[in-house]
């Protein structure tokens, strides 16, 4: 008989598959309707998986052959997850009042795109974890061509699913390699195959095939073609999926390999991670210089963001790897805040052009400032959390003797000031377009608040969630 302890390791995901099946009934038997029941149910179910991750942060062990493990690294990553999606629920929430859309359908999709996520966390064979991936990313191909109206998310939707299938092949083409070289799947076999043969031509064709594919994931170049058309095209809160969760999700899968499975090759790819980084970095921040759509803009920039968190990859170290997790925590609170601003505004304008933001501080002063310490924290302004998160992956850098990295970084922070800037202008210093103020309910206006707290908590009391990011990596090393 197995062991209790081994079904609280998936106690998540069995919840979500119980939600799943649940809310599909529920949605059979009730029908179209005009309350959001499946919203506001969402959010409570989504509170209770909190409180179990919470309840299961002493609980580690391996399921199905060690195919699946809970460690620290996955416990974090868990919580990540669940915290992005309370801020993706809210989105959608007030994204779908506006629209005559069916949105119950979408809600059902998001709880996949969860399942999927939490799944890749816990990954330690490469077969189940192509199949997590593939749970995540068919949800996000459906989701960003919802709006069947839209021509522009319809062209997001056949970029994405084109460009997301050839990654995919490319993925289970590399899988395919390293099986053939190693005959097995599994992790840990291939680390001690890699181990013992570094120079095996299988073995090394296999990791670039698995990296270019994790590359499209993760927004680096030369894998980011498709990340303007497709944040500017797909619904709101897809995007912002896409910016945090899904990002999150690649560089889950790239600490793993990095620091894990591929570790004995990590010398030798310490310049090629270092190159990628400063060119990911530099082609992000500068492209982003003339746009006018912000979901294009904030695209842009998370390609830029994408290069500097491989420079904690290519550190190669504890901090690198802690550097890394510390980053994405506090560019959760900054982005979601962003995208939930721009949802809001997008309700009452219909519109997505920098331009309509002009004075937006006048008709609502907590978007406004809200949107201001997002943009901050995402330059790199002190105290903001994105400041201790560039700030952290620097001393990586330069630890490891990657000192010429951290001179690109910080060149390209200033850079980034200028178009982040340049929204911050539109909205405390142009005119309005309108006079009527914008209302925001309260549930909103918390949910915002968290998002600020976020961003200048983690950068004020930096030492505790470092502290946190330093023990989700610990087992690594």
């Amino acid at each position: 008989m197995i062991p209790n302890i081994h079904w609280n390791l998936i106690s998540l995901e069995t919840t979500i598959t119980a939600v799943l099946a649940l809310f599909i009934l529920l949605d059979i038997l009730i029908g179209k309707t005009q309350k959001d029941w499946m919203g506001n149910l969402s959010l409570v179910a989504l509170f209770a998986m909190i409180l179990m991750w919470f309840r299961g942060d002493h609980i580690w062990g391996q399921m199905f052959s060690g195919m699946y493990i809970v460690d620290s690294l996955a416990w974090f990553f868990k919580g990540f997850f669940l915290l992005t999606m309370f801020f993706v629920l809210v989105m959608t929430q007030q994204f779908f009042r506006s629209l005559e859309q069916r949105k119950d359908e979408f809600y059902l999709l998001l709880w996949l795109a969860l399942l999927g996520m939490l799944l890749i966390a816990s990954s330690a064979d490469f077969l189940l974890l192509f199949i997590s991936i593939e749970i995540l990313t068919v949800s996000l191909y459906v989701m960003t061509a919802y709006l069947k109206r839209d021509k522009h998310s319809i062209e997001a939707g056949m970029k994405y699913l084109i460009l997301g299938a050839l990654a995919s092949g490319l993925f289970l083409y590399g899988i395919s390699f390293l099986y053939g070289a190693a005959h097995s799947t599994r992790f840990v076999v291939i680390q001690q195959f890699v181990a013992d043969q570094p120079t095996n031509p299988m073995l090394l064709f296999g990791f670039v095939l698995i990296f270019s594919a994790i590359g499209f994931k993760i927004a680096s170049v030369p894998f980011h073609l498709w990340v303007p058309d497709v944040y500017q095209g797909a619904p709101t809160p897809v995007t912002a999926l896409l910016s945090v969760g899904s990002k999150a999700a690649g560089f889950v899968i790239l600490l793993r390999l990095l620091f894990g499975v591929f570790a004995p090759l990590h010398d030798h790819l310490t310049l090629i991670l270092a190159i990628l980084s400063a060119v990911t970095m530099c082609y992000g921040n500068l492209a982003a210089i003339p746009q006018k759509n912000i979901k294009r803009l904030l695209g842009y920039s998370s390609i830029g963001h994408a290069g500097y968190l491989l420079m904690g990859a290519a550190a190669g170290s504890t901090l690198g790897a802690a550097a890394i997790t510390f980053y994405l925590l506090g560019y959760l609170f900054t982005n979601l805040g962003a995208f939930l601003v721009i949802v809001l505004y997008f309700v009452v304008s219909k519109n997505d052009e920098i331009s309509d933001y002009s004075g937006l501080s006048q008709r609502s002063p907590l978007l406004a400032c809200a949107l201001f310490l997002a943009l901050m924290s995402l330059a790199g302004i002190p105290p903001m959390a994105g400041f201790f998160g560039k700030f952290s992956l620097f001393i990586a850098a330069v630890q490891n003797g990657l000192v010429w990295l951290a001179f690109v970084g910080a060149a390209n922070v200033i850079i980034s000031l200028y178009y982040y800037l340049m929204v911050v202008k539109r909205i405390y210093i142009d005119p309005p377009i309108s006079a009527y103020p914008i209302s925001v309910s309260w549930p909103v206006r918390l949910t915002l608040w968290l998002a600020m707290a976020g961003m200048i908590g983690i950068g004020i009391f930096q030492g505790p969630f470092l502290d946190i990011a330093l023990a989700a990596v610990k087992g690594m090393f």
